[in-house]
């Protein structure tokens, strides 16, 4: 943290410049879904209204980390807009992200896609045993995403997980839900009142298909970062944390830099777990430094799809007593990760 501590300097005028692109470009597209003739020109426009939700939800992550720009207020207030277009609670992604995931990375049932054991597998309803089927795969990123993370604990202030009744989960909740209703209002009177779509074809392009395409863009995101055949998941924080620091069970995916450019380096990772106060503009520079530190050292994977679904065949279930992955018949699918005598000595000390 300290070698890359020069690289958390904030720069208001450049985040700033960011946000006023993914604005214009967000808001552009929905205009192209709305006034496009062309069936294949508003689906093109559907998906890019998507992509910068996605982008616009980098930006709102950044600054829930009080990280994207100098004052405080400002990261708080442009937090709430970049969540805006995924309908997101600012005040519950705080508790989410910034508290459960950074403080219990890898901890079983405290992050996003967190693996059943085999015995938790085999006493799901034989519905649930399908979705999950479903969910670890390709086609089911999106659906595993709204429903297993947004639905549950970053939209609805759910008691689970607020630690008590504050307003400011409350007025969050109104904010994004204000933006839903809206949005659904808005394409349902243009496609009234459209020559070129109904309400139908409105609500599914500018609604639902960039909804789907954020899920996907997000849930795969958080998929590769922390689900690998070389990855070990824990039962309890103290684990985890004899295990090593967080960085330690972060994958560090090497995209073009075209793709980093797009996404603002959200998938230069393990930077932004050392110290989460590094902007996203700076995150490429503090990883190659890290790099030039730990080498080796750091869990590394050059993108590929075919990595990808061969991590996807392996990672089905995990073995917390043994600490390896499993696919959904218990047949072991990856290495001892973490011999046990370490954690028999960690319990004895």
């Amino acid at each position: 943290r300290e070698v890359v501590s020069s690289y958390t300097k904030k720069s208001t005028v450049k985040g700033l410049m960011i946000l006023a692109i993914d604005l214009m470009i967000y808001f552009s597209a929905l205009l192209g879904v709305v006034y496009f003739e062309s069936t294949f020109v508003k689906l093109l426009c559907s998906c890019v209204v998507g992509l910068k939700m996605a982008s616009l939800f980098v930006i709102a992550h950044d600054a829930a980390h009080d990280s994207f720009f100098n004052s405080t207020a400002l990261n708080r207030l442009v937090g709430r807009i970049g969540f805006l277009p995924s309908f997101h609670n600012y005040s519950l992604w705080l508790i989410v992200h910034n508290r459960f995931h950074h403080q219990f990375t890898n901890v079983k049932d405290l992050n996003s896609w967190s693996p059943l054991s085999k015995d938790e597998f085999d006493n799901l309803s034989c519905f649930r045993q399908k979705l999950e089927r479903l969910y670890r795969s390709l086609w089911g990123i999106s659906l595993n995403y709204l429903i297993e993370r947004w639905w549950k604990n970053k939209f609805y202030p759910f008691k689970k997980i607020r630690d008590n009744y504050q307003g400011k989960y409350w007025f969050d909740f109104s904010l994004a839900s204000l933006y839903l209703v809206g949005q659904i209002c808005i394409f349902s009177f243009i496609g009234i009142n459209s020559a070129n779509s109904g309400v139908t074809e409105m609500i599914v392009l500018g609604l639902l298909i960039p909804l789907f395409v954020f899920a996907f863009m997000v849930g795969f995101s958080v998929y590769q970062q922390h689900t690998h055949e070389t990855v070990p998941w824990f039962i309890n924080n103290e684990k985890r944390k004899y295990f090593g620091y967080t960085e330690d069970v972060t994958l560090h995916i090497k995209y073009p830099n075209w793709y980093n450019i797009l996404s603002h380096n959200v998938m230069e990772h393990t930077a932004h777990h050392v110290d989460p106060r590094i902007p996203s503009y700076n995150l490429a520079k503090a990883q190659t430094k890290i790099v030039e530190i730990y080498g080796d050292e750091i869990i590394t994977k050059k993108f590929s799809l075919k990595e990808v679904l061969v991590t996807m065949s392996k990672c089905k279930l995990y073995d917390y007593n043994n600490h390896c992955w499993l696919d959904f018949n218990g047949i072991r699918t990856s290495t001892i990760l973490i011999e046990q005598q370490e954690f028999i000595f960690s319990d004895a000390a």
